[in-house]
């Protein structure tokens, strides 16, 4: 009697084993076909990208500019270097760079002699 509980223990042991590597098995190939959503937004992903001027600035000043990134609409505090360059509400510039939850930000004509 003893010796078939220990023979049940043993088998149910490799059962479990068994059953867990193959879920596990199973999962890996489930996610491997998966394709990863992530909708975190790096810094990174700015540069390059048009927005529209939302609250107006000039070189001595901050304004505020949004963009579309990733399906979610982003408001970001702009910058520029671009001397005696004003922008203004609705224009559209592009994002050459990020700095302390910052953009800084050419007008479009800039952007495309940079090209």
């Amino acid at each position: 009697m003893k010796n078939q509980l220990l023979m049940l223990a043993y088998i149910s042991v490799v059962v479990g084993i068994f059953a867990g590597m193959l879920i596990v098995l199973l999962l890996s190939i489930f996610r491997q076909n998966q394709e990863v959503i992530n909708s975190l937004v790096s810094p990174q992903d700015f540069l390059g990208l048009p927005c529209i001027v939302e609250i107006p600035f000039d070189t001595h000043s901050r304004g505020k500019v949004s963009l579309n990134i990733k399906g979610s609409n982003i408001g970001l505090i702009a910058r520029t270097t671009e001397e005696s360059k004003e922008f203004t509400k609705g224009e559209e510039v592009f994002i050459i760079g990020t700095e302390n939850n910052q953009v800084w930000v050419i007008s479009k004509s800039s952007f495309q002699h940079q090209e």
